[in-house]
This record gives C-alpha cells, structure tokens and sequence, in this order.
C-alpha cells in the first residue's frame, strides 16, 4: 500500500513525497522531485564567460545574487583577477539584501504558517495582521538593497566579473528602512519565541559551512568538524549523485555520511562570528550551538537577519562611490572555482575556459541538492513511527519538516545528465 501526497505547498518547486506500508506501518519512502530541469550547465558550454552572472541567476529567483557571486568569483579565480576591498563590501552588501529577503520570506511567508495552524501567509494575516505585515517590512528592506545596489530586485543586472557593472552616488537612502526592518525583527521575536516547537533532533549528519574571518557569507574554505577544504578540493571530499526517482540530484560526503548546508550548520560552525546584537537575541531566544532541532532553523534564520541587518548598516556608513567600479579582466585558458553562502547554504561552481574566455566545461552544486539526502534522512526519522498515516496526516506533518530546511527545489533540478545507450 502507498500513501502519497502528489504536490508539496509553501516550497520553491514542485515534488511530491510517497510512502509505502506494510500493515500499517511505514517500511520505505521517497521524495520526489518532478519539475523539469533545465540543464543550465550544458547551455552555458561555449559562451562566453561573461553571460555566466546572467544565466546562473535564472536557476533560482529567490536568490540569484548567490549564483551570480559564486560564479563570478569562479571566473575571477580562473583569470586571476583581484577584485579591490571596497568592492568586495559592496558585493557582501548586495549579498546581505539577498539573504534579508529570502530569509524573511521563508519565516514569515512560508514556514510560520505552519505554527499558526494555518494553510497558508494569507491566513495568518488574518490572525496576526501586525506580525505579518512586519513580515512583509523585513522582506522590502532586502528587497530595496537589491534594487539599489543590483538595478532591480529579481534577477539583477549589475554584478559582472571584476566588481560592478554601475555604482550608486549614494546608499544613505537605505538606512531608514534598514532601521525599521530592525525595529520589526526585534518585535517580530517577541511573538516567535513563544512557539512550541516539537521535539526532535537531527541525528547522524555533519554540518557544512564556510569558513571566513567573518559570519559566512561571500567566499572562503569549505569547513566541517575541524577541517577546511578549499573550494578546488570540493569533488575529492563531496560527491553529487542521482537517483531514479528525482529529477533533483543528491550529495553526500565521499565516505557515504550524510550532510548539511544552510542556516543551521554556518550557525553552529560559526556562532562566535555573528555580531554582538545577533549574538544577544540568539542567548534570549535559548539558541547554543549546536543548535539540532530543524524546527529552530526558524529562530536562527531571524537571528541571520538581524546579523544581515546589522553588516549591512556598517557598510552603508562607510560607503562612498568609487571611480572604478570594475577591475579588467584578461582572459587566459584556464579553470576556477567559487563558492558562497547561498541563504539555503554552500553554493559551489567551477568552470573551464579557453584562450578566449569560452567555457568548455560547468558544474555547479546547489545548496538544495546537498539537503536533499539530509531531508530524506529526516523525514523518515518522522515518520517510520506513524500507524495507519492517511495523506492529511502526512500533509499535516511531513510538510513542515520538508519546509524547516527551506528546500528550493528550482534550484536542485538545474541539470540532469542524459545518457543514450546503443545496441551493439
């Protein structure tokens, strides 16, 4: 017998999660990605390097700076170009809208719902019309320093290989809703702290994260119990794989242990890294590393924010415009590597090129392939006790524990490799 709910809700993308019983009782389960991919890496061969910015974004709408940063700090590494100080901030700014944005969207919009009861953010509205309006607050802030620093708030446009395509004159503009946005976070988790999450705990997985002299955000080694792996080293320690049932592809450690990106892992990786305020708001909300309860991914996403908030207003004071908002770039046959924090986690490209700047290869592992083994891992942690599980008891529970690690499914189906085989 099988139980299956045929569309996950409140996820970025489209999968469905199938149970089979035997006696009433879970025996296996698979969760399954069927949208389609779209095999961005094959249409990126024999570009040139330039439209990489451009083309990756399409992969998420959610966050795009975070495939934009990635690859252009991989083309930047195969050319050998140093991109000045000045305008790394200004990409960690950008950087820091992105995740404002995406985090706000995923708490309130997405995941708060379901410790509401509610089906859906319209709902919730309907309950707590000031929570979800301070909701809405956040998410603007993000979006107006993507609009400021990027041209528009999806898919920008100003990110280029070497820095910037354009600089604003000014960024004094943002701090008023920087502020606010603050203001909102701060009331927004005198309501959030009160939730009861359930009780459960991640069991068996290693947290992965970046490693830089700061919060993780913008570049640096990859980084797990103690060790630090550049990002050329990725595919000697971490494998993608695929699997029958999906179109979204996996990953695990080489050594066949399960992993995780995202909020959690660059949290207990790097907690003394956050600033003093996040740090503050993280103690009264009872988070300490490790924090290992996927429902608290929640909390700690707000804690992210107020960290974002908090660099991105330090940047802003110092800001002004440069002269050059760009370094030249001179193309050479060569291969680099990039990697970011993605909202969802560690965001890795590598690219070939030729003389002339044409990619000849690309490979790029999102955050959301990697949670995959560790959602599967999960869920049936959850759910091989239930008796009888009918589909509204799995939409009621499974749901929230999918939507606790903020899958971006879009992104997991960016390619799937196709091989045709022939008769002899």
């Amino acid at each position: 017998m099988k139980v299956k709910l045929e569309a996950l809700t409140r996820v970025e993308g489209e999968g469905a999660l199938e149970v089979y019983l035997e006696g009433g009782k879970p025996t296996w389960m698979r969760l399954s990605v069927y949208e389609p991919p779209r095999f961005i890496e094959g249409i990126l061969r024999g570009k040139p390097y330039h439209v990489i910015p451009d083309i990756t974004a399409r992969i998420c709408g959610i966050c795009p700076v975070a495939y934009q940063i990635s690859g252009v700090q991989a083309v930047e590494d195969a050319f050998g170009v140093e991109v000045p100080e000045e305008l790394q901030k200004l990409r960690r700014l950008m950087y820091y809208g992105e995740w404002i944005q995406s985090h706000a969207l995923h708490v309130f919009l997405l995941h708060l719902p379901d410790f509401f009861g509610v089906p859906s953010f319209l709902e919730l509205a309907k309950i707590d019309r000031e929570l979800a309006l301070a909701g809405l607050e956040v998410k603007r802030c993000g979006g107006l320093i993507l609009q400021t620093l990027g041209g528009r708030t999806s898919h920008p446009v100003s990110l280029t290989v070497g820095g910037f395509s354009f600089l604003p004159e000014s960024l004094s503009e943002l701090l008023p809703s920087i502020e606010l946005a603050l203001e909102k976070s701060f009331w927004s988790l005198e309501k959030l702290k009160a939730i009861n999450f359930p009780n459960f705990e991640l069991r068996d997985l290693v947290f992965v994260s970046l490693w830089e002299e700061e919060y993780p955000i913008l570049k640096g080694d990859i980084y797990f119990e103690g060790q630090r792996v550049k990002p050329s080293e990725f595919k000697e320690v971490f494998e993608e794989f695929e699997v029958p049932y999906s179109t979204a592809k996996h990953a695990r450690l080489k050594e066949g242990r399960v992993y995780l990106v995202g909020p959690l892992a660059r949290f207990n990786n790097a907690f003394e890294m956050l600033s003093h305020t996040a740090k503050e708001v993280a103690f009264l909300l009872g988070l300490e590393p490790p924090v290992k309860n996927p429902y608290r991914s929640l909390l700690v996403r707000m804690v992210e924010i107020i960290h974002a908030l908090e660099k991105a207003k330090e940047v802003i004071k110092n800001y002004k415009k440069l002269q050059r908002s760009k370094v030249e770039v001179k193309t050479r046959a060569s291969e680099g590597f990039g990697v970011s924090e993605a909202p969802r986690g560690i965001l890795w490209h590598h690219y070939a090129f030729d003389q002339e700047g044409r990619i000849l290869s690309a490979d790029i592992v999102p955050p959301t392939s990697q949670n995959q083994p560790a959602i599967e891992l999960s869920l049936w942690e959850f759910i091989k006790g239930f008796e009888n599980p009918t589909e509204e008891t799995l939409k009621e529970f499974a749901e929230p524990m999918i939507r606790n690690f903020d899958p971006c499914i879009s992104c997991a189906t960016h390619f799937l490799r196709v091989e045709v085989k022939k008769r002899a």
